[in-house]
C-alpha cells in the first residue's frame, strides 16, 4: 500500500470505542482513504518482450480460491446449519430473499447467527447488507470471523458498523475474548448508514494480516494477534441487520507488508525505561553498542553523511543493506523532504525519525510523510531554564508536530527535564561530552534520550545500575482528583490529590447551555450527582443547584480549577469528554484568561476534538486516550505510532495489553505512555517499576511516601578504607515531605581509589577520590522495590 493511504488509514485506527458501548463512546466524523479490495496480493507485472523476441512461456494459471459458502437466502427458513445465539426467540429469520438478525431487544448483548463454514484463518468475505433499524445511532451490526467453537463463541474478531458510521468510531475492527472487547482499529465512513440503502462489506484475512472495507473504502488495514482458524457469524446489538447475500472464499495470497519496523538495540542493564542512546554515527568507527538509533545528515539527493561529514552512501543503499538501528535523518530543506516523501511512498517507510532546527520544515515533513516522526532540534538555541523559555520549548515543539525536542546542554537539568515531561514533551540531550562524570550528570537528570558521539561511555555506566533502577521518576496523575477519598471531579478532590503528591490532576469537561465549562465525568448527572438528565442541557446556574454524591459537594467549573491550581507545581490534564465542537473556543479563552498555558494539556478519546485542538491551539500538548491492541511487538508498534503520529500526541491507553516490552521498544521513537486507570495497588506498583511515564489512578495516596529524590546531607563526604561505605542522605518523597536515611548502595562513576563490591556494598581499599552516585532502595508491597540515585558526588577516601 502507498504510504499516503496507509498513514491516513492507520491514523484513525486506535481509538477506544468498545462495541458494547460505555460512557466513553464517541461520535466524530472524519475522512477515510479509499482503496479497492483486491485478491490480497500485489498486481502482477508485465514481462518484457516485443514482436521481435521469442515469447516467454505462459505462466501456469493461478488456482481459483475455493468457495466456502455462498448464500442468497431463498425460502422462508434459516439455511441448513445456520444457528441463532442469544436474543429473542425467532430474532434471526429469512424473509423476502434476505436474512434478518434483530438485536433491538438488547443494546449490549448481541443477537448472533453462526454460519456452517469450516474453520479457516485465510479467507475473503463479501456481503451485501443494510442496517434496517437501530435503537440509537451508536448501536451496531457486525460480521464475525475466526469464531470459536465455544458456548459464547469467544474468542473471535469482527468488522462492526454503527448506524452512525460517520463517527470516528463508526466502524471497528474488534477482538472479543474473556467477555471483554479490545477495539484495536476504528475509522469513520463517509456517511451514516441509510436504512434504505444497501452496503457491501469485504474482509480479507491472511494469517496475522486483516483488511476491512465498506463499499470499497479500506477502513482497517491491520496486523492482529491470536491468529487462529475459526468460523463465521453475523450479529446485531441494539439494531437490526438485513443481509441480502454473502460469499466466503479461500484467501490464497498473503496481504502486502505494512512496512518494516527497525531494530532498536539497547544496553542490557538494570535501568527501567533507560534513555535511548542515539549514535552520532561516524564512519571512522564509533562504538555503537547499545545504540537504539543512528543519526545521519540527508540531502536532497538522498545521500547520507555522518556527523563528521563523511559520505555514507545513499539512504536506499543503506536500507537495502539492512538497518541495524533506527535511522534518524537530519534534514535542512524542503527539497529533501520532497525527495524523501517519494522514497517513503515507493518503499512504504513507516519507521523514520526526521530531525531539524526549523519547526516549519518539520511541519511540512509531517504533512508530506505522515508516518515519519519528527524531532525539533533546539540544541543551538539561546534558550535557558526560565519558566518562559521552557514554555517556549513546549509550544515550539508542538507547533512543529513533534513530541521529541533536542535540548542544549545547559537546559539538561533535572527540574527542567521533569517539567517538560509533565507537559507531555519527550526531551533528548545533544551531548558532546565524553567523560564519565558528564555522562553520569546527564543520565541522572532523567532525560529520555541522548545523542552522543560516544555511545560507549553511556552504555558502560548504564550497565552498572542494579535491577529496577529508576533514573526518571514515573509521574502520578490523580484521576478525577482522588475519588477513593473525595467525590470525583470536585475541586476538593483535586486539591486533595495535589496534597497527596499527584504530579497532575485529570478532570473531565462539558459545555453548558450558557457556554460555561463544568467539570464532571458522565454526560448525564444521574450517577454522580443529585440531578437527572444530560449535563449539556443545563445552564451553569441550574447545575449549581445540584450536589455530588455521596458527600454533597458542588459541581465545579473549570474556571475554579484554573484559579485554585494556578502556580502550583502540578499539570492539569483536561479531558474533553463531549463531542461538542463548540467546546474548543471557550477552553482556549479560559486558558488565556487565567494564564495557565504552562500548566494545561488536553487529552481526549475524540480524535476530531484533538484535530480541532491542533487547528486552534497548535502549541498545546495533547494525549490520545485509547486502548492497546494485542499482537506482536512490531504490529502493536505500527498501530501505536499511527495513532499518535496523526494527533502529534502521547499514548494514553487503558493498561490492559500494555507490556514492558512494548514501552521499551516505543521509547526509542519518542513515544511516552500514560496508562489508566490503576485501582489495584500491585498492578500499579508493577507499572511503576517498569518506569512507565505516568500512571493515572484513583489512589494518589498509594504513592505519597515513595522516595523520588536522594541527595547527600553534606556537600563534603569523607569515607574510611576497608569497611563498607555508608553516607547519610536526604530523601524527598512524592508528597514533598523529606526524611533522612543511610545510603550504602553506590554506583562508582570513576575513582582513583581502589574499591570492590562486597555483598552489594562498596568497600574502598586505598586512599584517593571517587565520583559516585548515592542510591536508595524503596520497598513496595509484595516484595517489590525500586532504586533511585543522586546526581554525581565526590567522595574522599582516607
Amino acid at each position: 500500500m502507498k504510504i499516503a493511504q496507509l498513514s491516513l488509514t492507520l491514523a484513525m485506527s486506535v481509538l477506544l470505542a468498545a462495541c458494547h458501548s460505555s460512557d466513553d463512546d464517541v461520535n466524530d466524523p472524519t475522512e477515510s482513504p479509499v482503496e479497492q479490495p483486491g485478491n490480497g496480493g500485489e498486481n502482477p507485472g508485465t514481462g518484457p518482450g516485443n514482436g521481435g523476441e521469442t515469447p516467454e512461456p505462459k505462466p501456469e494459471p493461478e488456482p481459483e480460491p475455493a468457495v466456502l459458502l455462498q448464500e442468497s437466502f431463498a425460502g422462508t427458513e434459516l439455511p441448513a446449519g445456520w444457528k441463532q445465539h442469544n436474543g429473542a426467540s425467532g430474532a434471526a429469520y429469512v424473509k423476502d430473499g434476505a436474512l434478518f438478525v434483530d438485536g433491538r431487544k438488547d443494546n449490549y448483548t448481541a443477537t448472533a447467527v453462526t454460519l456452517p463454514v469450516p474453520a479457516t484463518q485465510n479467507f475473503r468475505l463479501d456481503a451485501e447488507f443494510t442496517v434496517s433499524a437501530a435503537n440509537n445511532n451508536s448501536r451496531w451490526v457486525s460480521f464475525m470471523y475466526r469464531v470459536s467453537d465455544t458456548q459464547n463463541l469467544e474468542p473471535y474478531f469482527q468488522a462492526a458498523f454503527r448506524q452512525n458510521a460517520a463517527a470516528s468510531n463508526g466502524t471497528e475492527l474488534a477482538y472479543r475474548s474473556n467477555n471483554g472487547w479490545n477495539v484495536t482499529h476504528t475509522a469513520a465512513f463517509g456517511e451514516a448508514l441509510d436504512p434504505d440503502k444497501t452496503y457491501r462489506v469485504t474482509i480479507e484475512a491472511y494469517n496475522g494480516r486483516v483488511r476491512q472495507y465498506l463499499d470499497g473504502v479500506l477502513l482497517h488495514d491491520a496486523e492482529v494477534g491470536d491468529v487462529r482458524s475459526g468460523s463465521f457469524g453475523i450479529q446485531a446489538a441494539g439494531a437490526m441487520i438485513r443481509v441480502n447475500e454473502i460469499t466466503i472464499k479461500e484467501q490464497l495470497k498473503a496481504l502486502p507488508s505494512m512496512g518494516d519496523i527497525y531494530p532498536t538495540p539497547q544496553v542490557v542493564g538494570g535501568v527501567a525505561m533507560a534513555p535511548t542512546l542515539i549514535a552520532a554515527y561516524d564512519a571512522a568507527g564509533a562504538e555503537l553498542r547499545g545504540a537504539g538509533g543512528m543519526l545521519f545528515a540527508l540531502d536532497a539527493s538522498l545521500n547520507l553523511a555522518s556527523a563528521g561529514g563523511q559520505s555514507e552512501g545513499t539512504l536506499a543503499q543503506r536500507l537495502d543493506a539492512g538497518v541495524a538501528a533506527l535511522p534518524l535523518l537530519r534534514i535542512a530543506d524542503a527539497a529533501t523532504v520532497e525527495a524523501l516523501a517519494t522514497l517513503a511512498n515507493e518503499r512504504n517507510l513507516v519507521d523514520l525519525t526526521l530531525v531539524a532546527d526549523d519547526a516549519e520544515l518539520l511541519a511540512l515533513a509531517r504533512q508530506r510523510i505522515p508516518m515519519a516522526r519528527t524531532a525539533l532540534d533546539l540544541s543551538r538555541s539561546a534558550l535557558r531554564n526560565t519558566r518562559q523559555d521552557l514554555l517556549a520549548v513546549v509550544q515550539q515543539t508542538n507547533r512543529s508536530g513533534s513530541k521529541i525536542v533536542i535540548l542544549p546542554e545547559r537546559m539538561v537539568e533535572r527540574d527542567a527535564v521533569a517539567y517538560l515531561q509533565r507537559m507531555l514533551i519527550t526531551p533528548w540531550a545533544d551531548s558532546r561530552q565524553t567523560t564519565p562524570q558528564a555522562a553520569a550528570q546527564i543520565l541522572t537528570t532523567g532525560i529520555n534520550g541522548i545523542i552522543t558521539p560516544d555511545v560507549e561511555v553511556f552504555a558502560s555506566l548504564l550497565e552498572r545500575f542494579p535491577a529496577n533502577t529508576l533514573l526518571r521518576m514515573p509521574l502520578v496523575i490523580g484521576h478525577r482528583g482522588v475519588p477513593s477519598l473525595v467525590d470525583e471531579n470536585t475541586l476538593e478532590g483535586a486539591l486533595k490529590s495535589v496534597e497527596l503528591g499527584a504530579n497532575a490532576v485529570e478532570s473531565d469537561i462539558y459545555l453548558t447551555t450558557d457556554n460555561r465549562l463544568v467539570v464532571i465525568h458522565d454526560d448525564t448527572l444521574d450517577r454522580t450527582t443529585t440531578g437527572k438528565g444530560s449535563v449539556e442541557s443545563y445552564s451553569l446556574a441550574e447545575l449549581q443547584a445540584f450536589r455530588t454524591k455521596p458527600q454533597g459537594l458542588a459541581i465545579p467549573t473549570l474556571d475554579e480549577y484554573f484559579e485554585a491550581l494556578r502556580g502550583k507545581p502540578v499539570t492539569q490534564f483536561v479531558e474533553i469528554k463531549t463531542g461538542n465542537a463548540n467546546i474548543i473556543a471557550p477552553l482556549k479563552a479560559l486558558i488565556e484568561k487565567h494564564g495557565v498555558q504552562d500548566q494545561v494539556i488536553v487529552i481526549s478519546f475524540h480524535q476530531d476534538q484533538l484535530r480541532r485542538m491542533r487547528d486552534i491551539m497548535p502549541e498545546m500538548s495533547a494525549g490520545f486516550l485509547t486502548s492497546t491492541p494485542a499482537g506482536t511487538t512490531p504490529a502493536v508498534l505500527r498501530t501505536i505510532l499511527a495513532g499518535t503520529q496523526a494527533m502529534s500526541s502521547t499514548f494514553n491507553p487503558s493498561y490492559g495489553n500494555l507490556s514492558k516490552e512494548i514501552m521499551e521498544a516505543a521509547k526509542h521513537r519518542g513515544t511516552t505512555f500514560w496508562p489508566w486507570t490503576f485501582r489495584d495497588q500491585a498492578i500499579a506498583e508493577t507499572y511503576y517499576q517498569y518506569g512507565t511515564n505516568g500512571l493515572t489512578t484513583d489512589y494518589a495516596q498509594w504513592f505519597s511516601g515513595y522516595a523520588v529524590k536522594v541527595a547527600p546531607v553534606s556537600a563534603t563526604i569523607t569515607l574510611p578504607r576497608n569497611i563498607a561505605s555508608s553516607v547519610p542522605v536526604t530523601l524527598t518523597h512524592q508528597d514533598g515531605k523529606t526524611s533522612t536515611a543511610q545510603s550504602s548502595a553506590m554506583v562508582v562513576v570513576d575513582s582513583t581509589a581502589g574499591y570492590s563490591a562486597q555483598d552489594g556494598q562498596l568497600v574502598f581499599s586505598s586512599a584517593g577520590q571517587a565520583t559516585v552516585l548515592l542510591g536508595h532502595t524503596q520497598s513496595l508491597t509484595g516484595g517489590r522495590q525500586y532504586t533511585i540515585f543522586s546526581e554525581p558526588v565526590t567522595v574522599t577516601v582516607q
